[in-house]
């Protein structure tokens, strides 16, 4: 489902996975001041597997990334809902998705289905911003903890230790998963205006082939996964 983000045509690909799948909505906003710079999500919903699934896109071009460090670099932390100060490029990514129909549409299937449970990916910039949908959902009551999971994938550092400390508070199923010698996730920079990671790291040091090992740090930046690994030896990761 990280991956259907992508997808100019995610009810295919929910179908692929879903046989009774289907897309609750789509829904695209500009990130920033450029016109071209635009952040995406989905809803979708199984009946089979009782479950609503939201899913947020990750970075969309080199312009989209270069304004991502500019603004990582250049404005400092902003405060949370849930607590903490979180990246304002993140947060502001989310939140104009959030209140671009999502909200309303998650709210309106959610409470029209009770019993399903709530899964939220991501990949990237989408794994940022699926963190701040996790944390905002949980803190504001709009879904059980124990009934959400969230599963990010090469998600980058998105607030403060404060805030890490929050999401802990607030989510009791959360996997962050790394792939190898992924850059992503090392940025921003550990302790760079206070950027730290919430847990739990899932860590592929391989290829990240289906049945490969892994190794799980259920802790915040956890020194056995990904952290073990010199600096000089990250790599972009697709």
């Amino acid at each position: 489902m990280a991956v259907t983000a992508f997808s100019p045509v995610p009810e295919k690909c929910i179908k692929d996975v879903f046989a009774d799948g289907v897309l609750i909505g789509e829904y695209t906003v500009q990130c920033d001041e450029n016109v071209n710079n635009t952040c995406s999500g989905f809803l979708a919903a199984s009946a089979t597997a009782k479950a609503i699934i939201m899913s947020f896109r990750g970075t969309h071009g080199h312009g989209e990334l270069g304004q991502e460090f500019i603004d990582t670099l250049t404005q400092p932390p902003i405060d949370f809902i849930a607590g903490g100060k979180v990246n304002p490029f993140f947060s502001n990514a989310f939140n104009k998705l959030w209140n671009a129909g999502m909200k309303d549409a998650f709210l309106s299937y959610k409470n029209r289905h009770t019993d399903y449970s709530l899964w939220i990916t991501g990949h990237s910039l989408g794994a940022a911003m699926a963190a701040i949908a996790g944390g905002t959902i949980s803190k504001l009551g709009y879904f059980a903890p124990e009934k959400t999971t969230l599963y990010t994938f090469g998600e980058p550092r998105v607030g403060n230790k404060d805030y890490a400390a929050a999401m802990d508070r607030l989510l009791p199923i959360v996997y962050r998963v790394i792939h190898h010698h992924d850059m992503v996730p090392h940025l921003p920079l550990k302790g760079m205006l206070g950027y730290f990671h919430h847990k739990s790291e899932v860590w592929y040091n391989n290829d990240m082939k289906r049945g490969d090992p892994y190794i799980v740090c259920a802790e915040d930046e956890g020194s056995k996964c990904s952290d073990s690994e010199p600096e000089l030896i990250w790599s972009v990761s697709s």
